[in-house]
């Protein structure tokens, strides 16, 4: 026999627990169904562990600078088991007890893995559920290598634990993942390549601001080999020949790691969404109208696996949008306008709202207002002055519809001008806002002039 409640959410990510954690608060019974631990890839697999890593990364290259600040620190011994157990102790941290805060608020959480066997029934282990409504918010899995020898490379899984840190590391992918992890193990003395299929890096960003991150790379001893298509890999772990082709040439380099970093896709394995109505476009995506919700009118589909912008802000607002659909009975789509986002490579790189080639792709005639860390105090007194803030306005109006940073703390600075892009302000409000001085904050009053 089924048993019933409002709503089944699939998967206790961020996506998945915004929307439980609303609803059972509006009173309505919610089943949380989760095989893993509460918390999904962010807290547990993406951006808690790789940011402590990324901050200890810090750490190490703050040493190395220390004596021109009169520091007699000496050279940075890694301990890697350290550095490993203090990642552990960050994500463990912030996460506190997930799943008493589920209880806390009434939330049944079933340890099982779920499937639909009908468009408003699902098994979840040996129960099964019908729900008023589904929120699937599995999350999203790496896309896979396909070449010969792709046993070979790991994924960012494996890149967060590695057992002793390697002494050289092939990264192949361009984007996020790919950045964030050559800074990371470029500052604790990895020899990094990066081997991108693509012309260009971190293709969302600014060009402006990636060139500036890939020169800061490239000082750290990063290799990049852009155009390149990854033909095999051979050898065994620890010695592995990484054979690819750059416009017919063909090349190859040894690493003792390889890590794929080529995307990542829905995690949809396994649930069986076409026997829950649920249709797929040709990219093995749910189709999913303004509100998200599927070809199903009881399945939503949140964060993530959603296939949109996959970043927990993104997966926050989606899971709360979707709570406010099904309390309100009218489909809500979620309101991502000015989400900022950061790419934690080296130096951070920033941006919200629209890059000048999409503003004016969207028909926005826009200009583009600009400042250099060069002459910044808070950047002159720590020696930190390769950074760039640059924000895009309309011309008539001086309306700011998109803004990018590339520097230090380029991922607190985006968020004056993320509100900025959000409620629509103009040029000359951020200009007559001044910065703290001396402090980063101040290159984005400056910018705007």
């Amino acid at each position: 026999m089924a048993e019933n409640t409002d709503v089944l959410v699939i998967g206790a990510g961020t996506a998945g627990n915004a929307a439980a954690r609303a609803l059972a608060r509006a009173g309505r019974r919610v089943i949380v169904a989760e095989p893993d631990r509460v918390g999904g890839t962010c807290l547990w697999r993406g951006c808690m562990p790789k940011k402590a890593l990324y901050h200890a990364a810090a750490v190490v290259r703050g040493s190395a600078r220390a004596e021109q600040f009169g520091i007699s620190a000496g050279a940075a011994r890694i301990d890697w088991p350290a550095v490993l157990a203090w990642k552990w102790h960050a994500q463990e941290t912030y996460a506190g007890d997930q799943d008493g805060i589920l209880a806390s608020l009434g939330i049944e959480r079933i340890r099982a893995s779920a499937r639909f066997v009908s468009p408003d029934e699902v098994v979840v282990g040996d129960r099964t559920v019908r729900a008023e409504h589904v929120v699937v918010s599995t999350g999203a899995v790496p896309v896979t290598l396909d070449v010969p020898g792709s046993h070979l490379a790991e994924t960012s899984d494996a890149a967060l634990r590695y057992p002793t840190l390697p002494a050289s590391l092939c990264i192949i992918g361009g984007g996020y993942i790919a950045l964030e992890f050559a800074g990371i193990y470029a500052s604790f003395g990895t020899k990094v390549t990066v081997l991108s299929r693509g012309q260009e890096l971190l293709a969302p960003f600014d060009r402006d601001c990636v060139a500036l991150a890939r020169t800061a790379l490239e000082s750290l001893g990063v290799m990049f080999v852009t155009s390149a298509a990854v033909e095999s890999l051979a050898g065994a772990p620890g010695d592995i020949t990484i054979s690819y082709d750059v416009g017919g040439t063909r090349a190859s380099l040894k690493a003792e790691r390889v890590l794929s970093a080529i995307g990542r896709r829905p995690a949809y394995d396994g649930l069986d969404l076409d026997v829950a109505g649920v249709a797929l476009d040709a990219r093995g995506n749910a189709i999913l109208d303004h509100s998200l919700r599927t070809t199903n009118p009881r399945v939503y589909v949140a964060g993530d696996a959603a296939a949109r912008e996959q970043h927990t802000p993104i997966a926050n607002i989606h899971g709360r949008a979707i709570a406010q659909s099904i309390l309100s009975g009218q489909p809500l789509a979620p309101d991502v306008a000015g989400t900022p986002f950061t790419c934690f490579t080296v130096p951070e790189l920033a941006q919200t709202g629209l890059t000048l080639e999409a503003a004016e792709r969207d028909g926005i005639d826009a200009e583009v207002h600009s400042a250099t860390f060069e002459y910044l105090g808070a950047a002159i007194i720590s020696d930190v002055r390769h950074g760039l803030v640059k924000i895009i306005a309309e011309k008539d109006t001086g309306i700011v519809v998109g803004a990018h940073v590339a520097g230090e703390r380029a991922s607190d600075l985006i968020y004056p001008l993320a509100l900025a892009v959000r409620t629509r302000r103009t040029l000359g409000e951020v200009r007559a806002t001044a910065g703290v001085h001396p402090a980063f904050s101040e290159s984005v009053n400056w910018a705007a002039f």
